[in-house]
């Protein structure tokens, strides 16, 4: 017995309206990303992309585990010490990851560099017809270099920053941060979609239907 095809209609809307967005200028993309709504936010200010993806049969949540805990392994080059850490404290019915998204935006100053990098939360939890995935980033990661020497690491909200914050400092690297966080957060759901359908036809147990 193999799964249908997992679909999400959402997720293919939500691509589509990204997509009418682009624009060659960060700080305008960003803005029309804003004033369209073209992104997932949170009253937290979190960016958080939620989607469920449906099929028509029932599936191995085992496999199904197996499946998400191969596409983080890919995603970010996981080892050995840590998916063994994902598997003891993810639920029996999910996976939870946090990870780092490097360099999404970055702003250079006299003698300095400044890197932003964002933190990633996946949180993908299984039903026998039906997967909810969620990933979120809440804030970033600023670096700061001064003649290649780390003097700064910090936390920055991504409600605090550009274009959600308006008198956000930065305003071009914080655009270019907002574009490559949402951007990510797409990508990465409709990645795993495709890495779901890929593969759970051929990690179905032989007696799935006796299970």
């Amino acid at each position: 017995m193999y799964a249908q095809e997992y679909t999400c209609e959402k997720l293919k809307e939500d691509i589509t309206a990204w997509n009418a967005c682009t624009n060659n200028n960060n700080t305008k993309w960003a803005k029309a990303i804003l004033e369209q709504g073209a992104f997932k936010q949170n009253v937290d200010g979190s960016f958080e992309y939620v989607y469920i993806m449906n099929t028509e049969d029932s599936v191995d949540i085992k496999a199904l585990r197996n499946i998400s805990f191969n596409y983080i392994g890919l995603n970010f080059n996981i080892d050995n010490a840590v998916r063994a850490d994902m598997e003891t404290n993810s639920p029996d019915n999910g996976v939870i990851f946090q990870g780092k998204l490097i360099g999404i935006g970055e702003f250079v100053g006299f003698g300095e560099y400044n890197k932003i990098n964002g933190n990633v939360h996946f949180d993908i939890r299984f039903k026998p017809d039906r997967v909810r995935f969620s990933v979120k980033i809440q804030d970033y990661q600023v670096l700061k270099y001064i003649d290649g020497t780390l003097v700064q690491n910090y936390i920055a909200l991504v409600k605090d920053t550009f274009p959600l914050n308006p008198d956000s400092n930065h305003k071009k690297s914080y655009a270019m941060a907002f574009i490559n966080a949402n951007s990510k957060c797409l990508n990465f759901a409709s990645s795993y979609l495709s890495h779901l359908n890929k593969h759970v036809k051929v990690s179905q147990p032989t007696d799935l239907e006796d299970w």
